[in-house]
């Protein structure tokens, strides 16, 4: 090392704090996905819509914006990206009556995410919340 010899357990002492302190933010962004009961908790709620119909719920999954909800749809839509967006939140997104559902998502964003197997990349709209956080 470069450093004189008196400043190299300096040294070492600030990079053990910086390594600390990187562990640490490590650790506080892996807290804010939201839990598996949670998750549990959209399928159930999300998943009787699709019973029936050719759109399958494929489930929920945690992602850095929030909770991810995927529908495997069969066919490419016919309408440009902006009218799928609109159409996936006026018909697919959460009511927002449904005020218990929407109270357990309170710290997290809920995005629909739709693709098929063809152009395998999805389309994503982010579900308005009926409340202002």
């Amino acid at each position: 090392m470069w450093w004189p010899k008196k400043n190299q357990a300096q040294v070492k002492c600030v990079s053990a704090i910086f390594y600390l302190i990187l562990l640490s933010a490590c650790n506080n962004s892996s807290n804010q996905y939201a839990p598996v009961a949670l998750l549990k908790e959209v399928d159930r709620h999300m998943a009787a819509d699709f019973v029936q119909g050719v759109w399958r719920y494929r489930g929920a999954r945690a992602v850095d914006e929030g909770i991810a909800v995927y529908i495997q749809i069969p066919d490419r839509l016919d309408i440009s990206e902006k009218q799928h967006k609109i159409y996936l939140v006026e018909t697919i997104c959460p009511d927002e009556t449904e005020t218990d559902f929407w109270r357990k998502l309170i710290r997290y964003d809920l995005y629909i995410r739709t693709y098929n197997y063809v152009d395998r990349n999805y389309t994503q709209a982010k579900c308005p919340k009926p409340f202002n956080i």
